[in-house]
């Protein structure tokens, strides 16, 4: 079974033309927009997780940091 979020990446990935109507966009636009104070408190989280001593000896502490860098410009503090 895959995520609502996963379907519609796959349709937008199959179809990523911008100048089309493309629903699956706006659909996965409309998601993110919805779930971005979810998405906010995940950040906030996984920030802090990975400020603790804890996360340097779990084993998905890198991706976990691997994700959180990737979203530094988003939901990290602005200069």
């Amino acid at each position: 079974m895959t995520s609502l979020y996963a379907e519609l990446a796959a349709k937008v990935k199959a179809d990523p033309r911008v100048t089309r109507h493309n629903m699956a966009r706006a659909d996965l636009g409309m998601l993110l927009f919805n779930a971005g104070d979810a998405l906010n408190e995940l950040w906030l989280a996984a920030e802090a997780e990975l400020a603790g001593d804890a996360a340097v000896d779990h084993p998905a502490a890198a991706r976990l940091q691997a994700a959180v860098e990737k979203l530094r410009p988003i939901f990290g503090e602005r200069p």
